[in-house]
């Protein structure tokens, strides 16, 4: 069996976007002919591919199997046309990385620069989100790699470590407003990123001190955090790396380190591009040092 083409690229579009109204725009075709493409591809090959829940749509498991042949389909057919181009697919491809915002800018990025300046031809695509986000996007194909702070994500998935991130309390070296720690009484006032960000009281229970009363403020994400600490808004719990040098910082030394690891996930038994490789290889050698 020879399946459509067009039909294919319907499918994978819709599987990356999660709506059918925003991947017929991509597509540049009606959301009637969209409809009617993933129709009748699901008829040839006699099985559902999508389903409609509360959160959006999903993938099935059929959908997830198709989904895989589809991406690898498609790197191979950039591969050869590269080779028939006489460019080396070492240094040409698509790279796409999800990752919390942490270490996005300041490890990710700055890892793969040498690799992405050597490659004029290489088509880069970094995604922001939240961690609870980022499976997702892997198991979509929105991207081929996600960077997590979860030893265990769950699914057909390889990893690699590529460092931790150490956990530090800061407060602003010129506002002299804030609340001493020692003052069990008063509340702290801490900036965090959301409301599901639990990093501030994983801190304070691993010095044995859960008891501290605390006040949240939300901020955008973690450079709003650290902007608003060095303007005295309140103190923060953040990754060291992010404010190391910098004079308008001061980092509270406690008895206990604080750890978070920094893991980069890709789907297991996948073909992946020589480009890909060469992504896992360089921010496995370049991504430790920035997390100092």
């Amino acid at each position: 069996m020879i399946l459509n083409t067009d039909r294919l690229n319907a499918f994978y579009q819709v599987a990356v976007d999660k709506n059918f109204s925003k991947a017929a725009s991509n597509l540049c075709i009606t959301q009637s002919a969209l409809s009617q493409r993933i129709l009748k591809l699901e008829q040839e090959i006699k099985t559902t591919l999508f389903v409609r829940a509360t959160d959006g749509i999903k993938l099935t498991e059929s959908g997830a199997v198709l989904l895989d042949y589809v991406r690898e389909l498609q790197m191979r057919e950039h591969e050869a046309l590269d080779s028939l181009m006489g460019k080396s697919s070492a240094n040409s491809g698509i790279i796409r990385i999800a990752a919390f915002s942490s270490v996005l800018r300041s490890v990710i990025m700055p890892a793969l620069q040498p690799q992405i300046q050597a490659s004029p031809s290489t088509h880069v695509e970094f995604f922001s989100r939240e961690l609870r986000e980022l499976p997702a996007m892997l198991e979509s194909g929105e991207a081929d790699f996600i960077i997590h702070d979860d030893p265990k994500l769950s699914g057909n998935l390889e990893s690699a470590h590529l460092g931790f991130e150490y956990i530090v309390h800061i407060r602003s070296k010129s506002h002299t407003g804030h609340i001493d720690t020692s003052e069990q009484h008063k509340p702290l006032y801490f900036l965090d990123h959301d409301v599901e960000d639990m990093t501030t009281y994983h801190f304070f229970n691993i010095q044995d001190q859960s008891n501290i009363e605390i006040q949240r403020s939300f901020y955008d994400d973690i450079y709003g955090v650290i902007d608003g600490v060095k303007l005295g808004f309140g103190e923060a719990i953040v990754s060291q790396h992010l404010v190391s040098g910098d004079e308008d910082i001061e980092i509270i030394a406690y008895p206990e380190t604080v750890t978070s690891p920094v893991i980069l996930y890709y789907e297991k038994n996948r073909y992946l591009t020589p480009l890909q490789v060469e992504v896992i290889d360089t921010l496995k050698t370049n991504a430790p040092s920035l997390l100092v």
